[in-house]
């Protein structure tokens, strides 16, 4: 394992890569795991205007898409994926990987 030190001189940063497979016949937790990603937004009519709610998702905090239903998070945002892909018992797999900061 690299150090802290040589990390930080190198440039590097610790990330994880979270992969994972939900049928696409699985509506209910491909919808939930969307949601959880992308948040979601609720237009409402209040005294004849529209008004829009956003609840934002994990990927609003960081990390990016790198493929369908691949992910790169820092290690804090990807545990918590992990917790709830296994909350939803939706098979998955990650790697912890050093990426250029």
């Amino acid at each position: 394992m690299i150090g802290k030190e040589t990390m930080e001189k190198l440039g590097l940063e610790e990330a994880t890569i979270v992969s994972f497979d939900i049928p696409s016949t699985d509506k209910s937790r491909r919808s939930i795991i969307q949601r959880f990603l992308h948040g979601r937004s609720d237009t409402r009519n209040l005294n004849g205007k529209m008004k829009t709610y956003r609840y934002p998702g994990l990927l609003d905090e960081g990390g990016f898409r790198l493929g369908q239903s691949v992910f790169l998070l820092p290690p804090d945002l990807a545990s918590r994926l992990i917790l709830k892909l296994r909350e939803l018992k939706i098979s998955h797999r990650y790697w912890d990987v050093l990426v250029h900061g």
